[in-house]
């Protein structure tokens, strides 16, 4: 009577010989069962898990007779939005050899259901006895401290080559035998010979700009001491008298003990990019101080400007009422001319300080309906409306948090804008229109989608213009046309794309083809509560 022993063994060998049996490919026999690392065999077609090693079965709990008991897709072991991407790894295996050669980082389920990362490498095969197509997996885990930040080798290369350059390196300095170690980069950033093997800190100290080198003691001792991590910028003397702008990252390494054993650290060139934020910033600070004196300078000149200018229109009036008979021919027609270009003269001051006002005054935002100031800016040009027959129909307005007196400027601005550049001998038709912004157009226009905006449309049939004008019609002084044709200071869309900018909202305009023009602004419901006028 054979042992027990015996029988035991007996019994698994031919489990062992059953098991070989389904797979007659030589490479699935000399692989799947002897291969290193954590093995699996999956059926093409469904991904069903129908063979796993030892190592697979110790690391994630899936035993073969698991396999056999339930249909396990090794699919079902990943997260939903990586399913895709080992379809299309395995896609890529089959149809390129190369492809082989590359490993993928998968977060893979245990028995748990606790993730783990692993590096997973694919190869297809059919097994000659069934001819089924299959997948041979290998998988190694992730044993990087890090929450697996790369999806493949290739973005691990791609990192890794991004940080290979001499404007990056790290260190340590082993503290108890006083040792500092470079990588190569640091040798390039300080500008030492790549030779010098003997480093300690004393040495790595003194490249440190004397402006700075109390303050980064104080830093390390304190980092040292407490346990604490540093990111330090400051300035270092190159061995070759440059100095640089190097941003550091560090931390101390202590042993079971809590003593410290080690400060490891790295450090990145940054001299080019402070270099160029420097320069920014003066340059924005200098056109910030242009800008303000010139807005300074055009509120003073306009303002002063004022008194010599009613003069000359006080004077003007006077000898064409008194001296009207006397004056005939070039004597009228140079008064007339006298008189309407200090009217002339006077709007463009008017629009000016208009300028000004908005650019320099900061007034606070209240609850605005804009029906009403529609109304407003309707009476204000009730006159030019009526001369010229205009038509204007409207969409009910909102209401946003705004300045009143700056929405009826706008209104009138756009309005009367319309009225002037009509076709000739056609009554201007003005339609103002508005809707809610979705989501979409808002990320269209660089706006933040959590909140509400309101487009506001208003469409004229009109002249028109060329698109390529769209941007250059809101610059100060800027015309389209010539004085004598359309009169104007040239100021007016310049103030309201001022007013828009004050309101956190934006303005464009568009060419309607065969119809006129179109100006969109658009308008926040509301403004941020700091902003907003307290009753």
């Amino acid at each position: 009577m054979p042992h027990a022993m015996d029988q035991t063994k007996t019994s698994a060998i031919a489990n062992k010989s059953t098991k070989e049996s389904q797979f007659s490919n030589q490479f699935l026999k000399t692989v799947a069962f002897g291969g290193p690392g954590m093995v699996a065999i999956i059926r093409a077609s469904d991904l069903k898990l129908l063979f796993v090693n030892g190592e697979f079965e110790h690391n994630l709990g899936y035993t073969n007779s698991d396999l056999e008991d339930h249909d396990i897709k090794f699919s079902e072991l990943l997260d939903n939005y990586i399913k895709d991407r080992l379809l299309y790894q395995l896609n890529l295996v089959s149809e390129s050899s190369d492809a082989t050669h590359r490993f993928v980082i998968y977060k893979v389920k245990n028995k748990t259901g606790v993730s783990t990362p692993f590096y997973l490498y694919a190869a297809p095969f059919t097994d000659d006895a069934s001819n089924t197509e299959m997948f041979h997996l290998v998988m190694h885990p992730y044993l990087s401290n890090w929450n697996s930040p790369f999806t493949s080798f290739n973005t691990k290369e791609l990192f890794l080559e991004h940080f290979n350059s001499e404007d990056f390196g790290t260190f340590e300095w082993i503290i108890d035998v006083d040792k500092v170690f470079w990588s190569t980069g640091l040798y390039h950033i300080y500008e030492v010979d790549e030779n010098r093997h003997e480093i300690n800190n004393l040495f790595a100290m003194a490249f440190i700009h004397p402006a700075d080198k109390a303050r980064v003691k104080e830093a390390m001792g304190e980092a040292i001491k407490n346990g604490l991590d540093i990111e330090l910028e400051f300035k270092i003397v190159t061995a070759k008298h440059n100095i640089k702008i190097i941003h550091c990252l560090a931390r101390t390494i202590r042993n079971t003990e809590e003593k410290p054993i080690k400060f490891a650290g790295s450090i990145r060139d940054v001299t080019k990019q402070r270099f160029i934020e420097e320069d920014l910033r003066k340059k924005v600070e200098e056109l910030y101080q242009s800008n303000k004196e010139l807005e300074e300078f055009a509120y003073v000149a306009s303002h002063d400007m004022q008194e010599p200018l009613r003069k000359i229109t006080t004077f003007s009036d006077k000898l064409s009422e008194k001296y009207k008979d006397l004056l005939a021919g070039d004597g009228a027609m140079y008064i007339s001319r006298i008189i309407a270009s200090a009217h002339n003269m006077r709007t463009l001051i008017n629009d000016l300080l208009d300028f000004s006002r908005i650019s320099k005054t900061r007034q606070p935002f209240e609850k605005v309906n804009l029906n009403s100031i529609l109304r407003q800016a309707k009476t204000e040009l009730e006159l030019t409306i009526d001369e010229t027959e205009t038509t204007i129909s409207s969409d009910v307005l909102p209401a946003v948090d705004a300045v009143s007196s700056q929405m009826k400027q706008l209104f009138v601005n756009i309005i009367s804008n319309a009225i002037k550049f009509h076709k000739p001998g056609v009554p201007p038709v003005i339609t103002i229109a508005t809707d809610q912004l979705t989501d979409e157009k808002k990320i269209q226009n660089e706006l933040d989608t959590n909140t509400i905006y309101h487009k506001i449309s208003v469409t004229d049939n009109g002249i028109g213009f060329e698109n390529e004008y769209a941007a250059r019609i809101f610059q100060v002084f800027q015309r389209l046309h010539g004085k004598a044709e359309y009169p104007g200071s040239g100021i007016g869309l310049a103030i309201c794309k001022k007013i828009l900018e004050y309101h956190n909202g934006i303005i464009f305009a568009e060419n309607v083809p065969g119809a006129g023009a179109r100006f969109v602004f658009i308008l926040p419901e509301h403004q941020p509560k700091s902003a907003l006028k307290t009753i």
